[in-house]
């Protein structure tokens, strides 16, 4: 049905905010944060996309990381482990790969549900398209502010508002226009976007600053 909402299977879902809350962590730590301090940039780093569609957006009852403790053990786990283990953590060969890997797929997962929960709620698609960028990019946003830092997704760089943005777009033309089942145009969008974000980090597809709108004076 258009505009059901699709879930992403546990196992997606959990082993991104796993991801992503170790690669916030050890963000956190490397700029010489206490416990508390890392433990805040692992949270938001993982789950700021969907704390600010909950909160912000959709206020539908509670964010739904405080509706399931599994999110928060998770981000506790792994705040444990750059605590713990920093240095071997942050030496793991494959944690680059795999947080590019959960950042390739989860762009376009965590899009689709903002996209899904804000149709079930009835917002028009032009507003559940915002909803779904946010829940896609939040989290890095919200790291970024955070600690002081200027938001990559402002930034010239790979693909990654524009990779979003594509992916809820396709959801909703999938869904409302073609009228195809939910959760197969849910998966169409993921492969999608992580064609588009894998493509731009391999083979360095960059946006440039606009020229000639602002020029400062000398």
């Amino acid at each position: 049905m258009p505009g059901s909402s699709f879930s992403l299977p546990l196992y997606f879902d959990y082993g991104a905010t796993f991801l992503w809350a170790l690669s916030g962590g050890l963000y956190g730590a490397k700029r010489g944060y206490d416990v508390a301090g890392i433990a805040a940039i692992a949270l938001v780093s993982s789950l700021g996309g969907g704390l600010l569609r909950d909160g912000v957006f959709l206020q539908n009852g509670p964010p739904a990381m405080i509706m399931t403790p599994a999110y928060l053990i998770i981000v506790s786990f792994a705040t444990i482990l750059v605590v713990g283990f920093g240095r071997r953590v942050d030496n793991w060969i494959w944690l680059d790969s795999a947080v590019q890997m959960a950042d390739a797929l989860g762009i376009g997962g965590y899009a689709v549900v903002g996209v899904s929960k804000a149709l079930a709620l009835n917002i028009p698609p032009y507003g559940a398209a915002l909803i779904g960028i946010v829940n896609a990019v939040g989290g890095g946003m919200l790291r970024d502010t955070l600690t002081g830092e200027e938001p990559q997704i402002f930034k010239p760089g790979t693909l990654m508002a524009l990779a979003a943005l594509a992916g809820c777009v396709a959801y909703l033309a999938l869904t409302l226009l073609a009228r195809m089942d939910g959760q197969f145009a849910a998966w169409i969008t993921i492969a999608l976007c992580f064609v588009l974000r894998a493509a731009s980090v391999r083979y360095k597809l960059i946006t440039h600053a606009v020229r000639g709108v602002y020029e400062p004076s000398e």
